[in-house]
């Protein structure tokens, strides 16, 4: 008995493996049509290969849908529109694996029009360079649990290697992105707790997602490798529902970096960390988070420790630094919880707030951090003065040289016309200094940058 279920695992791994296996041939690019009015469904197809081309001919359907398909380990089947596509949705399901999905030469030359791209048991997914509006989830990548299906429960499968970038997402009835299963843990069915399938080294970068009624992007039980990068958020939460609109969720079981990101105009949390082990979060911009209208709002970048009991994960070491937090609510621009008890210390380091009229313990309100031994140092105020100037700054720095010397740099978007501002810089004692800039003729030019030595 023991002999015939090793041989059973064998010809499951072996035939897994057999998709890997490099194709050798030249490319060969496809031309593929309707395969019913107005829809193309195109399941096991043998002769696509590593390397391929599969250009869709027409420009509007209503699904698309490919199912047990890919290339290889060593090249991707391309997926592509002739010219254009608008479709209503785009699905990727049934194992298929090393896929990418491009819109093409012209900007989102993908449309998604009140549907979403579907990514459900699939690995080695790329998504480049679509345009997703007016369904209820943007992007929906993951695999609810399957009765029918050993390989939806955990560990029958990994979604691994899925890279959504340069997706346009707007006007979305509830998450812009909804990456990963929300519940790590398992649901119970028949009696018995079935865990979810997991996915692993998610990439989200370079996305524009905008206008949704829920949460922006949402990674979770996503394990390790992953990255949310240079991604711009604004306009979410719309709904204003409480739990579903954060900017940017790092959801539980989840391991990863959040950067580069630009995230404004929300009523919930501009970032969320719930996942394990070291997660850095760095060189972010928030702007005006949490405005639920409250009085107190939510915070801009929040923290906390979540459990998953079925896992053996680390604890979570939370690096927050180099952020640029404008607008921040009271409840704060940063918020470590620690509520489980499952935090290492956490680093807040280095980042910048701007404050309106900051109290003389501007750094107690909006820096909270409560797990043990953390470490709270070099965070300052750096803004502009109160006063609306005709100006719109892309950049905007305050380094200290001296106790009486600032050297201050600056760029701003489009020319203009004006003799001085003043940036006001508040440190962390409380001792705040004005530093008045002087513009060079009274005139400023657009995309140019500036740096002047400020004596005080």
């Amino acid at each position: 008995m023991t002999k015939n279920l090793f041989l059973v695992l064998l010809l499951l791994v072996c035939g897994r493996l057999s998709f890997a296996q490099c194709n050798s041939a030249a490319p060969v690019t496809h031309y593929l049509t309707q395969t019913g009015p107005g829809e193309i469904y195109r399941p096991n197809v043998a002769n696509w290969k590593g390397g391929d081309t599969i250009k869709i001919t027409g420009t509007n359907y209503s699904v698309i849908e490919f199912n047990n398909i890919g290339g290889d380990a060593c090249r991707d089947l391309v997926i592509m529109p002739q010219t254009r596509l608008n479709t209503g949705q785009f699905r990727i399901k049934g194992n298929c694996r090393y896929i990418k999905v491009w819109g093409g030469q012209n900007s989102n030359g993908i449309r998604i029009t009140g549907g979403s791209l579907a990514i459900t048991k699939s690995h080695h997914i790329t998504a480049d360079n679509m345009e997703i509006s007016g369904g209820s989830v943007g992007v929906y990548c993951k695999q609810d649990y399957d009765a029918g299906d050993p390989e939806t429960w955990q560990p029958g499968y990994v979604m691994n290697k899925i890279k959504l970038t340069n997706l346009w997402i707007h006007d979305i009835n509830g998450e812009g992105m909804y990456v990963g299963h929300t519940s790590p843990n398992g649901v119970v069915y028949n009696g018995i707790n079935r865990i979810p399938i997991r996915l692993d080294s998610v990439e989200i970068s370079n996305c524009v997602v905008e206008r949704t009624q829920w949460d922006g992007i949402q990674l979770s039980n996503a394990r390790n490798g992953c990255k949310i990068f240079n991604n711009t958020v604004k306009d979410f939460g719309l709904l204003n529902k409480s739990s579903q609109q954060a900017g940017i969720i790092l959801g539980s079981n989840t391991n990863a970096d959040v950067y580069g990101n630009k995230i404004s105009r929300g009523t919930g949390n501009g970032i969320e960390l719930f996942g394990y082990g070291v997660i850095n979060c760095y060189n972010n911009i928030l702007d005006s988070c949490g405005w639920d209208g409250t009085a107190n709002g939510q915070q801009s970048i929040y923290a906390s420790d979540y459990l998953t009991p079925s896992e053996n994960n680390p604890k979570q070491t939370v690096n927050i630094y180099n952020n640029t937090i404008i607008k921040p609510k009271t409840s704060g621009a940063v918020f470590v919880a620690g509520y489980a008890n499952n935090s290492f210390p956490s680093k807040v380091e280095n980042n910048k707030m701007c404050i309106a009229n900051p109290p003389a313990n501007w750094l107690s309100v909006y820096v909270k951090v409560y797990t043990t031994g953390s470490t709270i140092q070099n965070n300052v105020i750096l803004c502009e003065s109160a006063v609306v100037l005709p100006v719109k700054f892309i950049s905007l720095n305050a380094t200290k040289k001296s106790d009486k010397t600032y050297e201050v740099s600056f760029e701003v978007e489009e020319d203009a016309n004006i003799d001085h501002y003043e940036v006001i810089v508040v440190e962390p004692k409380g001792q705040k200094r004005i530093l008045k800039i002087v513009m060079p003729d009274g005139h400023v030019q657009g995309k140019k940058k500036y740096t002047q030595t400020i004596v005080l």
